[in-house]
């Protein structure tokens, strides 16, 4: 009679419960903790921002400086208009919803100072000033001078050998300008801007905003 076969059964399945045996085995020797899932490695400073940390650059480096085309630029102290001003102007104050008007025209030399609805801010900071408008990304820097209730922008690349002065009045944390006379080219697209609406000052240090052009200077 051939047995063959029923040796190789038996073989296996000796083989079968052997397995089973080492791997109740070693099963029954890890603990509980050993059987946990792995936490995920904890990030550190140098990958996860700290709560509260303002965004870099926090201090006025030279390529944040203006351009001093008029050689006159101011020296670094603090005025009484320093500070984080914003605002966010509506459509129906811009001029509504249609291109052109309350949403920004795609061009690629677009007019400079050019009001659309969205955010916008405005950095006066130790005579430097930075104002940004998100919606369309259009930038504008330069230096500033305060003498009593006026301030005299100057060294704006968008104008840059002209100054213009305005009035400005910070009341309940609301900055006012009024243009007294203001030069600069394109008819006065910079003066409708800076005095269309209030600018309402704020405190964005070690808030969760993330962005602010071209940062949050002189947070510590």
């Amino acid at each position: 009679m051939w047995t063959a076969p029923s040796r190789l059964v038996a073989l296996s399945s000796v083989v079968v419960l052997a397995s089973v045996a080492v791997t109740v085995v070693v099963a029954g020797a890890l603990s509980t903790d050993d059987l946990a899932p792995t936490a995920s490695p904890t990030g550190t400073s140098s990958d996860v921002p700290s709560e509260g940390s303002p965004e870099e650059p926090v201090v006025l480096t030279p390529e944040l400086e203006p351009y001093d085309y008029l050689k006159a630029a101011p020296p670094r102290v603090p005025t009484p208009v320093d500070g984080f001003y914003l605002r966010i102007l509506t459509l129906e104050e811009t001029g509504g919803p249609d291109v052109g008007r309350g949403l920004p025209v795609h061009c690629l030399r677009c007019v400079p100072y050019s009001v659309h609805a969205g955010v916008q801010t405005l950095l006066l900071y130790e005579g430097r000033y930075f104002l940004e408008h998100q919606i369309n990304g259009f930038r504008a820097l330069g230096h500033f001078e305060v003498r009593g209730d006026r301030v005299i922008l100057f060294n704006d690349a968008n104008c840059s050998r002209t100054r213009g002065i305005y009035r400005w009045e910070l009341r309940r944390g609301q900055l006012g300008l009024i243009v007294i006379d203001d030069p600069c080219p394109y008819v006065d697209e910079r003066s409708h801007d800076l005095t269309l609406a209030p600018w309402t000052q704020v405190v964005p240090c070690y808030s969760g905003v993330d962005h602010w052009y071209p940062g949050r200077l002189g947070c510590a």
